[in-house]
């Protein structure tokens, strides 16, 4: 009977069960202060990053501004500076040199460069004949540019030169060349003469580029010479030949003293002339500047002179280029 009798199911003790359930929460609060300590951690990470993003917009000078220029502007600022006052009625500046000559000065060529990082580049020319009628002529090359410290304003540095002559230099007289990688420039005709049948009409080609805080003069050389005497080159070319193979008496030897005289020399016969000097700037590679070709072709005496050949190099240490001695201008040119 005793198989018969119902037993109840085991129960486990009540301490086994308190033990369980504390294990447990334990576990669960482990996890959530990890988690609040990875939280924390995130957050702090988060506001030293945004103070340190604060500190560097505040200790960081900020970039300069690109320098924009406005040409018609910064050309009356420049213009005004070097020359003086405009002249609406004269349609230009109206300068007066050291010598109380007047000339009326006007703005023939001009450039903008607008890829340089810090600001815009602007080369322009001027040039102008003195009013009174005089043989005097003149011409600028200016340059305009950031300052170097980069305080948002332009600096400009100009060449000014004087020469003889009656004709001021024209736009299309005006080439404005890539000598460099990193150097821009003109080649300016400047001309004496107007009229090649009443007197010899030459053009010189001068070379000018920026320089330290100035422009230069990098180079001369003939462009072209021309004149057509009223009578025929042959005939002239044999005065020509007379004038040149005529040896002048020496009269000291006769006991005369020829500082004491006035002798007035014959004039040199002016030959037929029609020659042209091309150039043409080499290909642009690095920073030395490229070389320039010079060609000679036309005629001379009614006859074709021999077709030449030179190429001018550019010496980095002179800033200048070597102009061979059977190219280079009889006279120096103006500085």
């Amino acid at each position: 009977m005793d198989d018969l009798t119902e037993h109840p199911a085991a129960v486990p003790a009540g301490g086994e069960i308190d033990a369980a359930a504390t294990g447990s929460r334990r576990g669960r609060r482990r996890w959530l202060r990890v988690l609040l300590y990875l939280l924390a951690a995130v957050g702090l990470l988060a506001l030293l990053t945004l103070a340190y993003a604060i500190y560097h917009h505040n200790s960081v000078t900020p970039a300069p501004e690109r320098v924009v220029i406005d040409e018609a502007t910064v050309i009356d600022d420049v213009m005004g500076d070097a020359y003086g006052k405009y002249s609406a009625a004269k349609k230009g500046w109206v300068y007066v040199d050291d010598d109380d000559v007047t000339y009326i000065m006007r703005v023939v060529q001009q450039v903008k460069i607008p890829d340089n990082p810090t600001g815009d580049e602007m080369y322009f020319v001027t040039s102008g004949v003195a009013v009174d009628g005089s043989d005097r002529a003149r011409y600028g090359a200016f340059h305009v540019h950031p300052n170097e410290t980069r305080d948002g304003n332009l600096t400009a540095a100009n060449l000014q030169v004087q020469y003889s002559a009656s004709v001021a230099v024209q736009p299309e007289q005006v080439y404005f060349e890539a000598l460099s990688e990193n150097l821009w420039g003109w080649v300016i005709k400047t001309q004496t003469g107007s009229d090649p049948n009443h007197s010899p009409v030459t053009v010189t080609n001068n070379v000018l580029a920026p320089h330290k805080d100035g422009v230069a003069i990098l180079a001369a050389f003939p462009g072209s010479s021309e004149y057509v005497p009223a009578q025929p080159c042959a005939e002239v070319k044999a005065a020509y030949d007379a004038y040149n193979s005529t040896t002048p008496p020496d009269l000291g030897s006769y006991g005369v003293d020829e500082t004491e005289m006035d002798i007035e020399e014959p004039e040199e016969p002016l030959r037929c002339d029609k020659r042209r000097w091309h150039y043409r700037v080499g290909v642009v590679n690095g920073t030395i500047a490229a070389p320039i070709t010079v060609t000679l072709s036309g005629s001379q005496d009614g006859q074709a002179v021999e077709a030449r050949k030179w190429k001018v190099m550019f010496d980095p240490k002179s800033f200048t280029y070597l102009v061979p001695p059977d190219l280079a201008l009889s006279t120096p040119p103006p500085e």
